[in-house]
């Protein structure tokens, strides 16, 4: 899955120059803790949620509205930005995993998408990277799920499917988890039917250990 099938491209910017007032405000109404900063077309900076709350007065409490309004339209973005900022950011063809990568790497949130010039494409979040997750797994499909233990050697997935397609069923998606110790691995399999006794009970038979099995209402 590509970062392009997954990245908000109405994204929602700020200026280096805009104060922090407009930030927050911005923040709020559009529900969002990360605003890419765009000046001159290139991206130079990206604004986080914790990096206003830092840069925001410390005497702000002890003041009324009117004097923390003057305050906070005295501050700029820039000012709020970390010092020597990294930018971490991705291309619109790179894959959803590498974007995950990056952001658990990096401990942050969101990552810009760029384009070969530098200019703003996209955002992605950890919200899109969550949804691509559910939908690579299925977790919205009806049909049923099986949890099975394999052994870790060649030709092992080729038996189990081919065990499956003697049903006539469909396989919708397979999830491999690296393996527990050197001799086993689990497989998560969605299958596109509800009738799961009799694949369960073949797969049984012939050596695989199925861990569980859940059928899914449609």
């Amino acid at each position: 899955m590509r970062i392009s099938e997954r990245m908000i491209k109405d994204v929602v910017t700020i200026s280096r120059n805009d104060t922090l007032e407009t930030a927050m405000k911005t923040m709020r109404d559009k529900g969002i803790r990360h605003m890419p900063v765009v000046d001159g077309g290139k991206l130079t900076g990206l604004l986080s949620l914790s990096d206003v709350r830092r840069a925001m007065p410390s005497q702000v409490s002890t003041l009324d509205v009117r004097e923390a309004t003057y305050l906070f339209d005295r501050v700029k973005v820039k000012d709020a930005l970390p010092e020597h900022q990294k930018l971490i950011t991705i291309a619109s063809d790179d894959f959803i995993e590498e974007a995950a990568l990056l952001m658990r790497s990096y401990k942050i949130g969101s990552l810009p998408v760029v384009d070969a010039g530098g200019a703003l494409v996209g955002i992605v979040t950890e919200s899109n990277i969550f949804d691509a997750f559910v939908e690579l797994l299925g977790v919205r499909s009806t049909g049923s799920r099986l949890t099975v233990e394999m052994n870790n050697k060649p030709g092992t997935l080729a038996e189990l499917t081919e065990i499956i397609t003697k049903f006539d069923v469909n396989i919708a998606r397979i999830a491999m988890f690296p393996p527990t110790d050197s001799t086993t691995y689990e497989a998560v399999i969605r299958l596109d039917t509800g009738d799961i006794d009799p694949i369960v009970e073949m797969l049984r038979l012939h050596g695989f250990k199925v861990l569980s099995a859940k059928s899914y209402a449609r």
